[in-house]
């Protein structure tokens, strides 16, 4: 499949509030809290915020990059195309999107130590672990992995 990064629009935004994962994994619910809520709906209003579609002009996932000393960023693949096997091929389209855009050689992310499929995921795509840490979620503090990837 071929996936195109482009601009989150509002009706984005009221599919992204409807998402809701199960089990350990509701935590990423979109509507898991008003924060929440009101960062997907921020989305439209931020440059570095995407909405991933299918070659089939499906909304199947978003991207957020955060540019600081060390660019980072957070994905989202709809929960019902999570576990079915598309998970490499939708982050290397990120990646390659992020890749040309930002003009990027290395990049990184954070992820719940509790989310081994994500884990797994980056690792099949050569991301290394670089450092452990106590982070504040909207559920208290939990534990992180930080992990980075020469693009």
């Amino acid at each position: 499949m071929n996936y195109k990064l482009r601009r989150v629009t509002n009706e984005d935004v009221e599919d992204f509030l409807t998402w809701k994962y199960g089990g350990i994994y509701s935590f990423f619910d979109n509507d898991f809290s008003q924060g929440k809520i009101d960062y997907v709906k921020s989305f439209p209003n931020d440059n570095n915020v995407f909405s991933v579609y299918s070659d089939k002009n499906e909304l199947v996932g978003n991207c957020a990059i955060y540019l600081s000393d060390k660019v980072t960023f957070s994905v989202q693949l709809r929960p019902s195309l999570t576990s079915k096997g598309l998970g490499k091929e939708f982050l290397t389209s990120i990646l390659n999107f992020i890749k040309e855009r930002y003009n990027l050689k290395t990049i990184g992310l954070s992820v719940l130590k509790f989310n081994e499929r994500a884990i797994r995921l980056y690792k099949s795509l050569d991301f290394k672990v670089t450092n452990e840490f106590i982070g504040k979620t909207v559920k208290g503090e939990m534990e992180f992995l930080a992990m980075e990837k020469e693009l």
